[in-house]
């Protein structure tokens, strides 16, 4: 038989149980939310981090941008297509139209190819190739606003139209807006935006007499 002493010996038995539980309970809870937290935030690196592989073969680590960062570091691209896209349309001559053309239209879409059908049935292709002319154009500005989507712009410059034979020249104002969308990269087109919506603003383009 238990004595008077065991007997009040096993409340206290039972409180000292009791705070051990409470104990390892909070210690537990303290563990996985330290976990859950160091989870988190390690996944959130992770994410915005990326190895490549350098030159020798060594893993080199690249830190990535967070989404909300994404159209500040866009813009430039936005800027460069579309001088890749007016450059290779608009600068051409009798011999290289066909092929600057054709690599043009991969940075735009629909309305690109509706610009070339117009340009070849108004006959100004036929000139360009007939007359032995030479298109230039000098990029004065461009204005976008990269806080929509699609990414709206216009730009401002002047078309140069020059006979070679005859060193005779016209200088055409050349105003244009259109939108951008954003699309897959490809090695046809490295930013990823495709020009839709193109508008010519400016008066028909002229040639030298």
């Amino acid at each position: 038989m238990m004595d008077l002493q065991t007997l009040k010996n096993i409340p206290a038995s039972f409180a000292l149980a009791k705070r051990s539980l409470v104990y390892c309970l909070i210690i537990s809870i303290t563990i996985s939310v330290g976990s859950m937290v160091w989870a988190f935030v390690t996944t959130n690196a992770i994410k915005n981090t990326a190895f490549v592989l350098t030159k020798d073969g060594q893993a080199a680590m690249m830190q990535g941008i967070a989404l909300n960062e994404v159209d500040e570091f866009r813009k430039p691209e936005i800027m460069n297509h579309i001088k890749m896209f007016h450059k290779g349309f608009w600068e051409i001559d009798q011999f290289n139209y066909e092929r600057r053309i054709n690599k043009a239209l991969y940075l735009s879409g629909r309305s690109g190819k509706q610009l070339y059908q117009t340009l070849q049935a108004n006959g100004h292709l036929a000139k360009i190739v007939s007359q032995n002319l030479t298109q230039s154009i000098d990029i004065d500005s461009i204005k976008i606003n990269d806080r929509v989507t699609p990414y709206e712009a216009k730009l401002y410059g002047k078309l140069k139209v020059s006979r070679t034979d005859q060193k005779a020249e016209t200088v055409n104002d050349f105003r244009a807006k259109f939108v951008l969308h954003n699309v897959s990269r490809t090695n046809q087109n490295p930013h990823g935006l495709l020009i839709e919506n193109y508008l010519l603003q400016s008066k028909p383009v002229t040639i030298p007499k």
